[in-house]
């Protein structure tokens, strides 16, 4: 028999799962309604400045139709907005507001909290080994993938 609880893939899938559901109830709880894939993009915009969709999508791991959706709620919320970019105006970049910046300050100590009661109890090696582990499994996956994805996992 197959014993999916030996797989690391079960243990990775399940906490992914766990940790959207907690952190957006966590940011529900307080006045800001936004999800974990919003979360994601903000983290990425946060680091990385104005991004394309398809940038975005590529370093979410999420298709370009699901990217412009949550753009698309990301803008009526007025957490970004869309300009034409510079260098070919037949692509959009997004780009933090105001607001969309301002959010870093709130968001980050909620799911730093997360991150904190879900390391309890785990040394710091052990973090460093796991967070090395799942970046490389995530490389060697990458490998075979075409040029224009193996930036996803940085």
């Amino acid at each position: 028999m197959f014993d999916y609880e030996k797989i690391p893939f079960h243990w990775v899938n399940r906490l992914g799962f766990l940790v959207r559901k907690e952190l957006t109830s966590a940011f529900r709880a307080t006045e800001y309604a936004i999800s974990a894939e919003e979360w994601a993009i903000l983290l990425v915009l946060w680091r990385k400045g104005p991004q394309s969709h398809s940038a975005l999508a590529d370093v979410t791991i999420k298709d370009r139709t699901t990217v412009t959706r949550l753009i698309d709620g990301m803008v009526r919320k007025e957490m970004v907005n869309r300009a034409e970019d510079s260098t070919d105006r037949r692509r959009s970049v997004v780009a933090l507001t105001e607001y969309g910046h301002s959010l870093q300050g709130a968001l980050v100590p909620i799911a730093q909290g997360l991150i904190t009661r879900a390391s309890a109890g785990i040394s710091p090696e052990d973090l460093a080994v796991t967070q090395r582990t799942l970046q490389k499994m995530t490389e060697n996956i990458l490998e075979a993938q075409p040029r224009n994805t193996k930036d996803i996992g940085k």
